[in-house]
């Protein structure tokens, strides 16, 4: 199930010899909707966040997903008062939560 709002790709590797696929969730959308535009530009970085998994058609299993964020919004969510951008981030993990995402 794919939106228009969000970017999500299917990366397929090979790690240590065995087959690693995994989706990336672009959420800078997302972010610069819940910020009014504070989050949601600028560089990027994978999220540390990794308990999430989404079903894949093609082979039917559930594979890992990564969350591509602005760096802006990992860092303030480190920074000295990260409560308003863990509100933010907490939103759009909701809004994924309601299209597909599954937290493990």
């Amino acid at each position: 199930m794919f939106y228009d709002d969000i970017n999500i790709t299917k990366r397929k590797t090979i790690t240590d010899g065995a087959k690693y696929d995994f989706f990336i969730y672009d959420l800078l959308s997302l972010e610069k909707k819940y910020s009014n535009g504070e989050f949601g530009k600028g560089d990027t970085v994978i999220s540390k966040i990794k308990d999430y998994k989404m079903l894949d058609d093609e082979t039917g299993e559930m594979i890992e997903v990564k969350l591509r964020c602005s760096r802006k919004i990992d860092d303030a969510m480190e920074g000295i008062d990260p409560n308003a951008s863990k509100d933010i981030f907490k939103k759009c993990l909701k809004e994924l939560e309601k299209k597909g995402l599954v937290k493990v």
